[in-house]
């Protein structure tokens, strides 16, 4: 019997393009008309779908687009923030202050954050004050609150004392308190509220000075409305992370004693401790004289 000749590549598209979807053949499957070529022998798409292709394009415009969107909105909050800081400056109203409060402002390498929660008092050029009140509910503890207040007070204040008309800026810290008195704070990302009692806690005044006979500009800070509970804990909590304070017998006398010959150490130094050599100066010539 003879064998029949293989099949030439347009037979077996043709055969297979008269198959339907459950593997039968139908006669008329090949007169109606489609847009896919059907093509088993080939390795790439043996189905003529191309819809790895596709996928893989929608994914790709998916991807680049996201990163335009992020960094989109990396430009414009940059922007925005540098923005608010030149304003807050220039011109201080309560505008300004408030969109700085919001936004944050420059502070060394970066930007300084505020409570969400704030209220702008004062802002005029004509007093030369600026005032704002926040509450705190970030920080977990009393020297948490100090810290963060200290830096946030110092970074306004800044900003704000570069207009020659602001000569004054008061910054207003409150926070919540449990029924024991002591600080709470949100957590799980916000989603826990901090609860209690709202109570001011203490207030930063940074104030600038001119002098008529001088060229120098002084910056003086106050803080006030710091009660004795309030600052018996946050003693309490550098103390806690101080070895020297917790070690047993230090007093103030010992005190005395270490600074004084970390004195006398660094009166004996000379070049040398730079280029080397022999010391420049002896004990007798840096002991006091009875």
């Amino acid at each position: 019997m003879a064998k029949k000749p293989p099949l030439t590549p347009e037979e077996v598209t043709e055969l297979f393009a008269r198959l339907d979807d459950s593997g039968v053949i139908d006669p008329n499957r090949a007169r109606r008309k489609t847009d896919r070529t059907i093509d088993p022998l080939s390795g790439d798409d043996p189905s003529g779908s191309k819809v790895d292709n596709a996928i893989s394009r929608v994914a790709l415009a998916v991807i680049i687009g996201v990163l335009v969107i992020v960094l989109g909105m990396q430009v414009w909050y940059g922007v925005n923030r540098r923005l608010n800081t030149a304003n807050l400056s220039d011109t201080v109203n309560p505008q300004t202050v408030s969109s700085a409060l919001e936004g944050g402002v420059e502070w060394g390498n970066g930007f300084t954050q505020f409570p969400s929660t704030f209220t702008v008092n004062t802002a005029d050029e004509r007093s030369g004050v600026v005032e704002v009140s926040v509450v705190d509910t970030d920080s977990a503890n009393e020297l948490q609150l100090f810290s963060n207040s200290q830096i946030q007070a110092a970074a306004l204040a800044t900003n704000a004392l570069l207009n020659d008309n602001i000569n004054q800026v008061v910054y207003n810290v409150s926070a919540k308190l449990d029924e024991n008195g002591h600080i709470t704070c949100d957590r799980f990302l916000g989603l826990l509220p901090a609860s209690g009692e709202e109570r001011a806690i203490f207030t930063f005044i940074w104030t600038k000075y001119r002098s008529g006979e001088s060229s120098n500009i002084d910056w003086e800070l106050r803080i006030i409305g710091m009660d004795e509970d309030i600052a018996a804990r946050i003693q309490e909590q550098v103390n806690s992370v101080s070895s020297l304070i917790d070690t047993p017998g230090i007093n103030q006398d010992d005190l005395d004693a270490q600074n004084e010959e970390l004195e006398l150490e660094r009166s004996l130094m000379g070049s040398e401790q730079y280029l080397g050599g022999t010391a420049e100066k002896n004990l007798e010539d840096v002991l006091p004289e009875e």
